[in-house]
C-alpha cells in the first residue's frame, strides 16, 4: 500500500480512530454502542452504562482505600511529587468517569452526527504533515506513560525494592485514565489541523489561479466565456470548501463540550505538578546547601522527570491550540489577496460570503468558557508557578532559619 495516497491516509486515520474508541469502551469512559448499518451509528447502551458504572465503582474503592490507608497511617508527604501528582490524577480519573456516564446520551448523539470521514474524503493530506501529527500525538498518548513508568521503576526499586513490577503498573494506571479523553481530544483537533491545512492548501492554489488571470496577458489569451466557465468552477469549489469549514467550525466546538471539564482538571493537575516538582527540586538543594545533608540525585531526577512531563503535556496542548487558530483564520487572509478587479460576479459573492464566514465565526477553544487555549497558557502557567514558588519557597526558608 501506497503511504502517500489519499487512501492510506483515510485507513490509517480510521484505523487510529477505532483505537481510541475501544480504549474509551475498554476502560469503561464510553457507554455507546457503534452500530454501522445505524442512521445513528452510536447510540447509549445500558449494558456499557452498567459496565462504565462498574468500572468507577471498583477503581473508587480500590485508589479511595490506598489513598485512606496513606492518610491514616500518615504516609502522605506533601514534598513528594510523585504522590501528589498521583492523587491528584485519581481524583481526575474518578470525576471523569462520573461525568462521561452522566452525559453518555449527549456524546452519542455528537458522535454520530460528526461527519468526520465525509468530510475528509474531499482533503488531499499532505503526507508530510499527517505522519508528523501522529507520530507526535502517538510520542504524546504512549512516550509520556512510558517515560512515567520508568521514574516509577526508579521509585520503586529505591524506597520499595521488596515489591513487585505490579507496583509500578498500578501507580501508572490513574495517570493514564486522567489523560485519556484530553489525549482523545489531542488526537481529534490535530485531525482538524491537518484538514485546515489542507483546505488553505486549496485556497492558496485558487489564489494562484485567479491572480493569474487577472494578468493583460491571461485577458487577451482567454475567451470571455472561457474566462465565466471558469470562475463559476471555481466559485462551486470554493462554495464546497465554505461548507467543509463550516462543518469543522461547528464540531469541532460540539467536540470540546464533553472534554471541557476533563482538561480544566488535568491543566491544574499539571499546574500543581510543575510547582511541587520545582519545590521538590528546590527542597533538595536547600537540604544540601543549608543543612549539610546528602544531595538526593535519584528523588531529584524522579521529580524531573514528571515535572517535565507536566511542561510537555501543556507546551503541546497549547501550541496545538495556536496553531489551530491560527489555520482557522488563514482562510480570511488567503480570500483577502485576491485580485477580483475582473473575475466573475458569482465569485465575487463566493468569496465575499466566505471571508463574512470566517471573520464572524471567530474559533476559539475556551473550555468551559474559562480560558482560552494558545500560546499565552505557557505564560501564564509560568507566571502562576513563579507566584506560587515565592510564597513556599519564603515560608520553608522562614521554617529553616527559625530553628537556628
Amino acid at each position: 500500500m501506497d503511504l502517500t495516497s489519499d487512501y492510506a491516509h483515510r485507513r490509517i486515520v480510521k484505523l487510529l480512530t477505532i483505537t481510541l474508541v475501544v480504549f474509551l469502551t475498554a476502560f469503561g469512559l464510553l457507554a455507546n454502542r457503534y452500530r454501522p448499518g445505524s442512521r445513528e451509528k452510536f447510540r447509549f447502551s445500558k449494558a456499557f452504562l452498567a459496565y462504565d458504572l462498574l468500572w468507577t465503582t471498583a477503581f473508587s474503592l480500590v485508589y479511595g482505600r490506598q489513598i485512606y490507608k496513606d492518610y491514616s497511617q500518615g504516609e502522605i508527604n506533601m514534598k513528594d511529587a510523585t504522590t501528589l501528582y498521583s492523587y491528584m490524577n485519581i481524583t481526575v480519573a474518578v470525576i471523569n468517569y462520573v461525568t462521561q456516564m452522566m452525559i453518555s446520551g449527549h456524546v452519542a448523539k455528537m458522535m454520530s452526527r460528526v461527519p468526520f470521514f465525509e468530510t475528509l474524503k474531499t482533503f488531499r493530506l499532505d503526507s508530510r504533515s499527517l505522519y508528523k501529527s501522529i507520530a507526535l500525538t502517538l510520542v504524546k498518548s504512549f512516550g509520556f506513560p512510558l517515560t512515567l513508568e520508568v521514574a516509577f521503576i526508579l521509585q520503586q526499586r529505591r524506597q520499595h525494592p521488596e515489591m513487585s513490577f505490579i507496583w509500578t503498573v498500578y501507580r501508572l494506571f490513574p495517570l493514564v485514565i486522567s489523560n485519556l479523553l484530553n489525549n482523545c481530544y489531542f488526537g481529534a483537533m490535530v485531525a482538524v489541523k491537518v484538514m485546515l491545512n489542507a483546505l488553505n492548501a486549496r485556497l492558496e492554489s485558487q489564489l494562484q489561479e485567479v491572480n493569474m488571470l487577472q494578468r493583460k496577458d491571461q485577458l487577451k489569451l482567454y475567451t470571455s466565456y472561457y474566462r465565466m466557465q471558469r470562475f463559476c468552477t471555481m466559485a462551486d469549489e470554493l462554495d464546497q470548501l465554505e461548507h467543509r469549514y463550516w462543518l469543522i467550525y461547528v464540531h469541532a466546538g460540539k467536540y470540546l463540550t464533553p472534554m471541557a471539564l476533563s482538561m480544566i482538571l488535568s491543566l491544574v493537575c499539571h499546574l500543581l505538578g510543575i510547582t511541587v516538582g520545582f519545590y521538590t527540586l528546590y527542597s533538595a538543594m536547600a537540604d544540601t546547601f543549608i543543612m549539610g545533608k546528602p544531595y538526593d540525585g535519584l528523588g531529584s531526577l524522579i521529580s524531573l522527570v514528571f515535572l517535565l512531563i507536566s511542561l510537555a503535556e501543556i507546551s503541546l496542548l497549547a501550541l496545538l491550540c495556536s496553531n489551530l487558530l491560527e489555520a482557522t483564520r488563514r482562510p480570511a487572509l488567503i480570500l483577502q489577496e485576491m485580485n477580483l478587479r475582473h473575475a466573475d460576479c458569482r465569485y465575487r459573492r463566493a468569496v465575499h460570503g466566505f471571508t463574512l464566514l470566517v471573520t464572524v465565526t471567530k474559533f476559539q477553544i475556551k473550555p468551559l468558557g474559562l480560558y482560552e487555549m494558545d500560546t499565552r497558557l505557557i505564560s501564564n502557567v509560568f507566571s502562576a508557578v513563579a507566584s506560587f514558588l515565592l510564597i513556599l519557597v519564603q515560608a520553608d526558608l522562614y521554617q529553616r532559619f527559625k530553628e537556628y
